[in-house]
């Protein structure tokens, strides 16, 4: 390898961590602050889940298709640097918001951005790094994304001595802007000196894409995977910080100190362990990665309703750990499973469609659920209310690791 593609690899690497850190930095933000949104704006838990939730994963889907179908072909570099820059103006924004309805146009802006920058990435990374460190590459994108998710927490919580909500929107959203900027200086793209393979004309479309999956038994099963388990893994997510505020009594450094180490402690290192297993094991045997993501996933359901249930905030705080390292586990050696089994020039698309299932069924489904059911349980079970709500979810981890096994079993990777 030439130590200049080497330092190109790194680089880039390097800049598209920066981006997944920030992209849920920006949503973690809202997460830790949005009681005391709930308060200014006058709205209830429904409405909360519908900003946290649906709101944001529908138009996350929306936007993820036409840009990734761009990213297959075009310079993604350019695709990655504007949606940093239009994510991060659209946190900026959210400081603004004064009723539901701004916040919620706020919210589509970040998400339709947001959705851009990860099918476009990966598509990048998974071709200018060897197939043997593929996997990976994958697991240390993910391990950003908990990055961003427990750094987003911790930061959102310190600021939050000194700062309200809307400066903190401001502190975290403008910097992005930059970092937008640096990623269309500096990141490789092979397609902009004619250094990539030929990509073939005809481009991967989402009817094609949802056709290779119904098609295929292991995409079914992933399919299905897909819709249960961002359920649990999102409402804890977007609804862990008032979890522990409410149901613990922590304040909000408290919760961004302690809640947001045990993000890191589960995500980061699961996502790493993932990436250094499906690499070792997965990469002579795909379906090894759908029988290893199963059997995390079956692990983690009893850590899952405990957290929910536990009496005790350290207990509780012990329990998501285990959850998040158990469930983090799948999702790196999934996405390999996937590419695996289609056609180099549909891997963007099918990253688009992962993301809009896990977009769709955790942030939509599992923040909004989550917020219903804790209305729901509210008259019985008062400021407690969202420890049924959690403890119904969790089960969707059962049903998501039987089909991961699944999915292993009725794989068919391409020669």
């Amino acid at each position: 390898m030439a130590p200049d593609a080497s330092n190109r690899r790194r680089r880039t690497l390097g800049l598209l961590v920066i981006v997944a850190i920030l992209s849920y930095v920006d949503r973690q933000v809202f997460t830790l602050f949005q009681d005391d949104i709930k308060t200014e704006l006058g709205l209830d838990d429904a409405q909360l889940g519908l900003l946290t939730g649906i709101a944001f994963a529908a138009f996350y889907a929306l936007a993820a298709f036409p840009i990734a179908r761009y990213a297959d072909r075009g310079d993604r570099r350019l695709v990655i640097a504007v949606c940093v820059s239009i994510w991060s103006a659209a946190t900026a924004l959210s400081a603004f918001a004064h009723s539901f309805w701004q916040m919620l146009l706020a919210r589509i802006g970040l998400a339709a951005a947001e959705a851009g920058a990860g099918p476009a990435g990966l598509s990048l990374l998974t071709e200018i790094f060897p197939q043997d460190k593929r996997t990976t590459v994958i697991s240390v994108m993910l391990a950003a994304n908990a990055v961003g998710l427990s750094g987003g927490l911790a930061l959102a919580g310190w600021l939050s001595q000194w700062y309200g909500w809307r400066a903190v929107f401001l502190i975290v959203g403008l910097p992005g802007i930059a970092v937008g900027l640096l990623v269309y200086l500096l990141a490789a793209e092979p397609r902009r000196r004619g250094l990539a393979q030929p990509v073939p004309a005809r481009r991967s479309s989402v009817g094609e894409v949802v056709r290779t999956m119904a098609s295929n038994p292991s995409l079914r099963w992933v399919g299905l995977l897909l819709c249960m388990v961002p359920v649990t893994g999102f409402a804890f997510i977007l609804w862990g910080a008032s979890f522990f505020q409410r149901v613990h009594a922590m304040d909000k450094t408290q919760t961004g100190f302690w809640l947001g180490g045990a993000m890191a402690a589960g995500l980061v290192i699961g996502n790493l362990v993932a990436g250094w297993v499906s690499d070792r094991y997965g990469k002579a045997n795909p379906r090894f990665n759908g029988w290893f993501a199963g059997i995390g996933l079956l692990i983690s359901f009893p850590f899952g309703f405990g957290f929910a249930v536990a009496d005790n905030a350290y207990v509780a705080l012990a329990c998501f750990v285990v959850v998040k390292f158990m469930m983090t586990l799948h999702l790196g050696p999934i996405i390999a499973l996937c590419f695996a089994q289609v056609p180099e020039q549909m891997r963007a698309m099918m990253s688009a469609t992962i993301n809009m299932f896990i977009g769709l069924a955790g942030v939509g489904l599992g923040g909004t659920v989550a917020g219903f059911l804790s209305r729901h349980f509210t008259p019985a079970y008062g400021t407690l209310s969202l420890q049924p709500a959690l403890a119904v979810l969790s089960f969707c981890l059962l049903v998501g690791g039987v089909a991961a096994i699944m999915a292993g079993r009725t794989a068919r990777p391409l020669a």
